[in-house]
Parts: C-alpha cells; sequence; structure tokens
C-alpha cells in the first residue's frame, strides 16, 4: 500500500512537471526549433544521469533507433504546435495518441478493434473536430495539424517500445539528444540570450522534460496502471490553465467542449480497458 501511494504521488509530481511545458513554451520568446533544441540540452543530461543511478543498460538497435526518431519529431510537433495553436488546443490533440494505436494496429498489424475501440475512436473524432474547427475560425488550423501530428509521432513511440527489442529509456534519451542536435544550429541564430529566457529554457529542459519523465517512469513503476493512468491524465487538464493563469491564453465553450470529450472518452477507455484486462 506504501509503494503505492508513493508511486500515485511520483506520478502525480511527474503529470504536474509535464504541465509546465505549455506555459514555459509560450513565455520563451524564441522558434519553436531553438526551444526544441535548447531544452533537450538539459533534459538529455538529466535522463542519463537517471538511467546511470537506476543501472539501466542502453540499447541500439533498429527499433531503438526508429523509437528516438519519434520521440524526437514529438517533441518537435509538440513545441511548434504550442508556438502556432492555443495550449488547450495543442495538448488534447497530442494527447489522441491511444486512438492512433488502435489505428495502425488495425491496418499494420490486421488487429480487428473491438466494440469499445470503434466507439471511443468515434466519440475522439468528434472531439477533435471541434476543437479544429475552433481553430480553424482563428487561424489556428495549422498548429492543430501539428498537434495531431505529434500525437501520431507518440503513437508510433509508444508500439516501437512494445517491440520484443525495443527499450523506451535508451530512445527517449537519444531522442533528446538528437533533437539537441537538431535544434542547436538554431539556437545560435536567437538574440534573446537574457538571465529570464536561459532561466526558463533551464526549467523546461530540467523540471518539465528531464524530472517529469524520470518522476513518470519511477511512479508507474510503483502503482497500480489504473490509478496511474489517471493521476497522469491531470496533465491536459493542467497545462492549458496554467497558461490562462500566468499567460493570459483563455479557452473559449467549443474548445473546452471538444477537449472535455477526447479527455473523458479517453480516460474511461483507460478505465475499462484496464478493467478487461485484468479480469
Amino acid at each position: 500500500m506504501y509503494e503505492n501511494r508513493k508511486g500515485l504521488l511520483f506520478v502525480l509530481l511527474g503529470a504536474i512537471a509535464f504541465s509546465l511545458g505549455g506555459l514555459f513554451v509560450k513565455l520563451i520568446p524564441w522558434a519553436p526549433l531553438s526551444i526544441s533544441g535548447g531544452r533537450c540540452i538539459f533534459s538529455s543530461l538529466i535522463i542519463f544521469l537517471y538511467i546511470k543511478v537506476s543501472g539501466h543498460k542502453l540499447k541500439f538497435n533498429k527499433t531503438v533507433l526508429l523509437g528516438a526518431m519519434c520521440v524526437s519529431a514529438m517533441l518537435l510537433c509538440y513545441v511548434t504546435s504550442m508556438k502556432l495553436t492555443t495550449a488547450a488546443n495543442a495538448i488534447v490533440l497530442e494527447y489522441t495518441a491511444p486512438i492512433f494505436i488502435i489505428l495502425f494496429e488495425a491496418i499494420l498489424f490486421k488487429k480487428k478493434p473491438q466494440k469499445l475501440d470503434l466507439v471511443v475512436s468515434a466519440l475522439v473524432f468528434a472531439g477533435i473536430c471541434i476543437v479544429v474547427s475552433d481553430g480553424l475560425g482563428k487561424g489556428n488550423f495549422l498548429g492543430d495539424m501539428i498537434a495531431l501530428l505529434s500525437g501520431v509521432f507518440y503513437a508510433f513511440t509508444i508500439m516501437l517500445n512494445d517491440f520484443k527489442d525495443g527499450d523506451p529509456l535508451s530512445s527517449v534519451l537519444f531522442g533528446h539528444m538528437l533533437t539537441m542536435c537538431i535544434g542547436f544550429p538554431s539556437i545560435l541564430s536567437e538574440t534573446d540570450m537574457s538571465l529570464k529566457t536561459l532561466s526558463l529554457l533551464a526549467a523546461l529542459g530540467i523540471f518539465q522534460a528531464g524530472a517529469g519523465y524520470t518522476l513518470l517512469t519511477v511512479g508507474l513503476k510503483l502503482c497500480e496502471p489504473l490509478s496511474g493512468s489517471l493521476v497522469a491524465s491531470i496533465e491536459p487538464v493542467l497545462n492549458p490553465i496554467l497558461v490562462a493563469m500566468f499567460y493570459g491564453e483563455y479557452v473559449d465553450s467549443r474548445t473546452f467542449v471538444g477537449a472535455f470529450i477526447v479527455i473523458a472518452s479517453i480516460a474511461m477507455y483507460n478505465i475499462l480497458s484496464m478493467r478487461k484486462s485484468k479480469s
């Protein structure tokens, strides 16, 4: 019982750390590529230290490399979408990854979707249409599409990690290092090197990405999968709230309805799927 509570606390702290991403990205006056590369300078160090302390053995093979490329693409799309659309749209549309997993498993592995899969997919698709239609009216359509693409790469990352020769930690570390290399030339072109900007960038890398991922990884190993999944779902809710409070970017009623449909549907899908697998 104590281990489960400690795990849930770690998951909660990790979700809170991740939810800071939208606010920090909005506040840093750099291009998305520069923010992505700068963040990963710090996050790569934190993740590497965790791997060393935990004694985890790094793997490098085709599956890990593909996973790293998907992680890098996901990180780049996430930051870019945060700059081009609202934080609510960006995080909610990335949160659709489980639905893309259902789709890709059906196409690539001929896995027939269950009734629950189809119902939840239809609900999430409806929520996506509401969110995107709101962004279309405000000129945020490109940002919304990049956020959806982030969800696609997130789905591929999860699927590749489940392969026999996959390794999530290795893919995450190499993915962050790859993003650092891609974004570094863009950093050199930035003119704002103030203490405030660099401090926000360091916080984004150390706390939001590095510590956030580490806390979630440790926490999910200690707690029940269902309760951990539900606690982790606080991230897409808290992210736009923090942006609204400290950046002044508010969510209108249409986006709120679409976001609620997406988050609630995926949360229920997690609950019902885990209960089914347990039984």
